[in-house]
């Protein structure tokens, strides 16, 4: 029993007629409108991990080209099945590291010898779940065997997380609590063997990928299982946390480009939305791993994505600030922090120009509408490390925007001699343009289920790193901030809200929920301020 990906989830009578099913209840409109009676949905269970072997075998081999002999795969065992038993055990045993060929082996004589009926174990639909929702078929996910090799390692700690994310995701997508209990118990499995993995890893400084990967997929499971809240976000913080001071550690990396500089800033982008969801500071460890990326890559063009980090940290700081800040309309302090926000707005001027000359893109339009680009446009970026510094500007300049913003409506007086109506208006602008550009980044990041996978792979930006979907959190919240942002169109709303529905619906990832209701909240309150 093998998972295949996704499948039409239409009614049969629309999938034996080949076209498009809205899969509304009781009945679609297309049985509807040509007075049939809709024959209904198949049992999502069963859909999930339907058998269908071959077509994963055919995938396998366009993906990663020749696979090797049966013998590759089965040579030390005595059962000599069929050709395709043999072509399957390569398939499991290169597909998935983890799984020696042995246990590949194992697998495929045991599918004659019980009935067809019997499911996978609670394991294997957890890291079946994982690896195609939250590994493969992402833009920057694993392409070549030897970066499934490096993703998968080969210690258990990184298996459990997998199931524990692929659980917490089925569990999610079924509304099945008892799996999510599994999977939280896979969870606490998963954190003690990263803690021995770190263990070695201080002994050991070539080992510090294994247990740097399983802290960051541990980040992940809380986004995934848990609904957004202060402590969920605390948790992927102290994570976040500790993947950095393993950093620190190793920095920098031997035979590593820019002595590994790019994944470490990588982890300091993504700790600031949960350090600005949380009111927390960046710790002391954050401006030290920070200060040495700036001695790696000086006197490089990518130095404007240090540039960004400090602007951002500084932003954070100022916000924090003000909002603890209780002075009335008029005093210095008010006058003092509005500089302090215009100071800001320069530098990030400054550091967009740089960004122009070090991650250029392109603007495109498709012919057709589709829902999986905004305003029927997308961006060409050269890779995905460029589209990620460009999407955390962007975040940090409506950031700015919205406050100052508020501050013109909060204290008007105090602003009023900074902030002139002509200012105000070009903020308007910029955060509008800023917002739209965030949207249409999106295909750049995450392929929508209505692309097929060769016409996804047109519209994103190159990875190296093979993550997978742990870049797609911090998109998720970009998109709620571009949906709700300051005066923006009411499409902006609509289209940043879809999207977090459907990688809700197809990932079960309740951060995604979360941001929605997030996002309706928001809708109601502008509804209110209107009709008051």
């Amino acid at each position: 029993m093998v998972y295949c990906g996704k499948a039409s989830q239409g009614c049969q009578s629309c999938r034996t007629r080949r076209i498009r099913c809205d899969k509304k209840r009781p009945e679609c409109s297309q049985c509807i409108r040509v007075g049939k009676e809709c024959p209904g949905y198949r049992d999502q269970l069963s859909l999930i991990f339907r058998d269908e072997s071959s077509k994963v075998i055919q995938k396998a081999h366009a993906q990663w080209g020749n696979l090797g002999s049966p013998s590759d795969g089965a040579e030390s065992s005595s059962h000599t099945g069929s050709p395709l038993e043999s072509t399957t055990i390569a398939v499991l045993s290169r597909r998935l590291p983890y799984m020696s060929p042995n246990e590949a082996q194992e697998i495929v004589a045991s599918k004659s010898k019980i009935p067809r009926r019997v499911e996978p174990n609670i394991d294997q639909r957890g890291l079946e779940f994982y690896v195609e929702r939250y590994l493969l078929n992402h833009p920057d996910s694993p392409r070549t065997p030897e970066l499934m090799d490096l993703y998968f390692g080969d210690g258990d700690a990184m298996r459990s997380v997998m199931i524990a994310v692929g659980l917490a995701g089925m569990s999610n997508s079924l509304g099945n609590k008892s799996i999510s209990l599994v999977a939280r118990s896979k969870y606490v499995t998963a954190l003690k063997q990263t803690g021995q993995l770190l263990v070695t890893a201080s002994r050991d400084q070539k080992s510090f990928m294994k247990p740097l990967r399983s802290i960051v997929t541990l980040a992940l499971f809380e986004v995934v299982q848990n609904k957004g809240s202060k402590l969920t976000a605390s948790s992927a913080y102290t994570h976040i946390h500790g993947a950095v001071a393993l950093s620190r550690s190793v920095l920098p990396v031997n035979n590593s480009p820019d002595g590994g500089a790019r994944g470490i800033l990588q982890l300091l982008f993504s700790m600031f939305i949960p350090c600005q969801m949380t009111d927390m500071p960046l710790p002391p460890g954050f401006f030290e791993c920070l200060k040495t990326c700036q001695q790696l890559l000086q006197d490089c063009t990518e130095s404007c994505a240090v540039d960004l980090a400090f602007a951002i940290s500084r932003l954070l700081g100022l916000l924090l600030t003000a909002d603890r800040a209780t002075p009335s309309d008029g005093q210095p302090e008010i006058g003092d922090l509005i500089q302090q926000f215009l100071s800001e707005e320069a530098v990030l001027d400054h550091v967009e120009e740089c960004l122009r000359a070090a991650y250029p893109f392109v603007e495109h339009q498709v012919d057709e509408p589709s829902p999986a680009f905004f305003r029927r446009k997308w961006h060409r970026y050269s890779e995905i490390w460029g589209a990620r510094i460009w999407n955390h500007y962007r975040w940090a300049r409506l950031l700015l925007g919205e406050c100052m913003i508020r501050f013109t409506t909060r204290y008007p007086r105090s602003s009023a001699r900074y902030i002139r109506p002509p200012h105000r208006v070009r903020c308007y602008a910029t955060i509008e343009r800023i917002a739209e550009e965030m949207l249409i980044s999106t295909p750049a990041h995450w392929h929508h289920p209505v692309l097929d996978e060769a016409t996804a792979k047109k519209y994103e930006a190159p990875g190296q790193g093979g993550a997978g979907a742990a870049g797609l959190p911090t998109l998720l919240w970009h998109l709620k901030v571009s949906g709700c942002a300051p005066n923006v169109p009411p499409d902006f709303w609509d289209w940043a809200y879809n999207i977090l529905q459907v990688v809700w619906r197809s990932m079960g990832m309740y951060h995604a929920l979360s941001l929605a209701e997030v996002m309706e909240e928001h809708q109601r309150s502008l509804q209110t301020d209107t009709t008051t």
